[in-house]
């Protein structure tokens, strides 16, 4: 691979979360162990964006200011833990990045699918109990997007909320693996 195009695979994760490194276009184990972070972070946004469940969502037509969750977004919400409910519910109405639910409660096959398709690197998720959500940002147009700068904004709204509501929340965007779009009550408070 030429210097360029590691400098540019360098600079790309670097912009979004996945390398810590310097971006010198020499490609080591810390540039090898970011672009899987990414490649896998991708394959999970990949198996959640399956047209009919996400990318026929358009953005409400209230003002900035003034976002509500859909119809569909709230069904999604059925079967998660209410503390989980409330963060979310909390989130919509003070962020300043509109986001639509993407999946909740998962069912045990799937979450086979998504082991099997190598999305998930577990068969104990939280959303197999109801304490995950992952929420995908939308951008200007009311789409999903997988743009990471709005991914922290959006998570700067669900850590304030969980703040609001008195509960505990961990961001998969604050792992070492990237997961932007999850959320989930921490183990230690909410063992089940």
């Amino acid at each position: 691979m030429q210097e360029s195009t590691i400098k540019n695979l360098q600079a790309t994760m670097k912009h979004n979360g996945f390398y810590d490194g310097i971006v010198d276009g020499t490609w080591g184990n810390q540039s090898h162990a970011g672009f899987y972070a990414m490649a896998e972070a991708a394959a999970h946004c990949q198996a959640h964006s399956d047209k009919d469940a996400v990318n026929d969502e358009s953005k409400p037509e209230e003002s900035v200011s003034d976002y509500k969750l859909s119809e569909k977004s709230l069904d999604r919400l059925k079967g998660l833990h209410p503390d989980l409910v409330k963060v979310v519910k909390r989130a919509i109405e003070i962020t300043d990045i509109d986001f639509s639910v993407g999946e909740g409660l998962r069912s045990i096959t799937r979450q086979k699918e998504l082991y099997q398709q190598g999305a998930t690197t577990t068969m104990n998720s939280r959303h197999l109990t109801g304490h995950a959500v992952d929420l995908f940002a939308l951008d200007e147009n009311g789409k999903v997007t997988w743009d990471w700068k709005y991914y922290h904004p959006l998570a700067a709204a669900m850590k304030q909320a969980a703040k609001d509501v008195g509960v505990s929340i961990e961001w998969g965007g604050d792992w070492k693996w990237k997961d932007g779009p999850h959320y989930q009550l921490p183990w230690s408070k909410y063992p089940k």
